[in-house]
């Protein structure tokens, strides 16, 4: 079983000291215990870079304004990269302002 969605959500908040977008958090609320999703306090923002990379792994979603979006990244906008490991998905943030 994945993290508790308030845990998830919370850690990736204070990862920017300011709230992920709405529709992200929405999201994360609807699938954090279905996809069993983690996230990593020392790690959990990634980069453009980052994004890049992960689109060639297996399982790998891309969320934006709540929806998965596939290979239509905005790298003006904030993203969920969820890449799938052993236990479930570990979630990444990305901003483009932060990062």
């Amino acid at each position: 079983m994945g993290q508790p969605v308030e845990w998830v959500i919370k850690v990736l908040d204070d990862s920017r000291r300011k709230s992920i977008e709405y529709e992200n958090r929405c999201w994360l609320m609807k699938n954090v215990h279905d996809l069993n999703v983690h996230v990593c306090v020392e790690n959990c923002l990634c980069s453009v870079f980052g994004i890049v990379r992960s689109f060639d792994k297996e399982g790998t979603l891309l969320i934006q304004d709540g929806k998965d979006i596939g290979f239509s990244f905005n790298p003006c906008k904030e993203a969920l990269s969820l890449v799938k490991d052993n236990n479930g998905y570990r979630v990444f943030l990305y901003s483009p302002k932060e990062v």
